[in-house]
């Protein structure tokens, strides 16, 4: 109830005591009859008024959606006036640009009890009353219409699945007297793809990576086994540094003037494993920074893994689920990748503590001693480096560039960076 209500019906008062008695209880009886009126409309229509909030399923890194507030109301009476406010995180461009971001929320070190309290007073009213970057205030109504819809533009950022919320939804009367909040939050999540990066064949990992398995196929010698994606037949590629020159046609090559290579036999990176360990750093990181060097790990693992599918290369690719287990799938060609791209963000990357349980490696690569193993982390701490120490054969721990400093390296393999133009390096050497 407003100070200057209040003072309106003093001032009815004392008309209706020292001026004109029948007019002042008129008046009187007007401004306190019309509040009720309308205080009992806000009532019936916050009771019958329901909230929701639609996103597209999903949608590429970069692009513009539609978040839509629908409103419905099953009585006839007109909406007052509904404020709320639209929340986007991280994974969205800023709402505000302009806006002043939150100071950190005051501890109580330093601070007697008296300036801590005083101090969180403050910025709990700041945080109240202050315009925030990822905040959109909004005010809405509508008439004597059943529904109605509002459209809010966001921009996609980073990949994975960002949120969208309603919070703080108040409705007031018509004469904005009375604020009642509606304990409702409406939120939805949108899956934003990755952008696959277009890897070369010459980048150092890929020719580290086959070197090492054409060396191992070298020693084995095993008996040909064919995979899904090498057919028996005549079918060949062109020559990549560090394939086996046992599979180098050199009739073909004579001919064609460049070196041939068959792909009637294993391929050299059949026994390859990718794994993705989607376990948040636990330090306390910038958000932004967090989901940056998280995108830089999920779009060049699916890089790499599109690199070897375009040159006919099957590679497996682990990773925790949505479940929390882990999930294992043979990656043939670009179209599955893509599908595969879909369902492991749906789980993405999450607090350490959730996937305590899981170990760092699948089960089934512990009894595969002859492959090669690239495991992509952004918690690659002396605990992961631990957990991978028992794995039998080579490995490869890929971190993002930022994260370098904090990494542990296991005995029994090789760090490489991942730098924001989602190039791999390795730590200390060149690209």
């Amino acid at each position: 109830m407003t100070v200057g209500y209040i003072c309106t019906l003093i001032i009815a008062l004392i008309f209706m005591l020292y001026m004109d008695g029948s007019i002042g209880v008129m008046m009187l009886s007007f401004l306190i009859l019309m509040p009720v009126i309308s205080i009992i409309m806000t009532l019936i229509a916050r009771r019958n008024l329901k909230i929701t909030l639609e996103l597209p399923d999903s949608a590429a890194k970069h692009q513009q959606v539609s978040a839509v507030i629908k409103l419905e109301k099953t009585t006839p009476l007109p909406l007052p006036f509904l404020r709320m406010n639209l929340h986007a995180d991280a994974h969205f461009d800023v709402l505000n640009p302009e806006a002043d971001p939150l100071p950190p929320k005051p501890t109580e070190e330093g601070n007697s009890r008296g300036q801590y309290q005083r101090k969180y007073k403050y910025w709990k009213k700041l945080r109240r009353t202050q315009l925030l970057p990822d905040t959109l205030p909004l005010c809405l109504s509508m008439g004597t219409a059943k529904t109605a819809e509002y459209r809010i533009r966001l921009h996609t950022r980073f990949c994975g699945s960002g949120e969208v919320s309603l919070h703080e939804i108040r409705i007031s009367d018509y004469f904005a007297m009375f604020r009642m909040k509606i304990k409702t939050e409406v939120q939805e999540q949108l899956l934003i793809t990755p952008e696959i990066p277009d890897l070369k064949a010459n980048s150092a990992l890929f020719r580290s990576v086959s070197t090492a398995v054409a060396a191992s196929d070298e020693e084995t010698d095993a008996t040909p086994t064919h995979s899904a994606s090498s057919m028996p037949g005549y079918e060949h590629r062109d020559y990549i540094p560090g394939d086996s020159l046992k599979r180098i046609n050199w009739k073909l090559s004579s001919k064609r003037r460049h070196l041939m290579v068959r792909q009637d036999e294993p391929i050299a990176l059949a026994r390859l494993s990718v794994v993705l360990d989607f376990r948040r750093d636990h330090r306390e990181i910038p958000l932004e920074q967090r989901l940056a060097s998280e995108e830089q790990l999920i779009e060049t693992a699916l890089g790499f893994l599109m690199l070897c599918a375009r040159y006919g290369y099957p590679c497996k690719l682990c990773y925790p689920d949505a479940a929390g287990e882990w999930t294992s799938f043979s990656i043939d060609d670009g179209e599955q990748l893509a599908v595969e791209a879909v369902n492991l963000l749906r789980g993405g990357f999450r607090p350490a503590e959730a996937l305590a349980a899981l170990p760092a490696l699948p089960p089934a690569l512990m009894q595969e001693s002859g492959s090669v193993l690239l495991y992509f982390s952004a918690n690659a701490g002396a605990e992961t480096a631990a957990g991978l120490e028992s794995y039998p054969a080579l490995l490869y721990l890929v971190v993002p560039e930022q994260e370098a400093e904090h990494s542990a390296v296991p005995k029994n393999g090789s760090l490489w960076l991942v730098t924001p133009d989602r190039s791999l390096v390795q730590a200390g050497g060149e690209a």
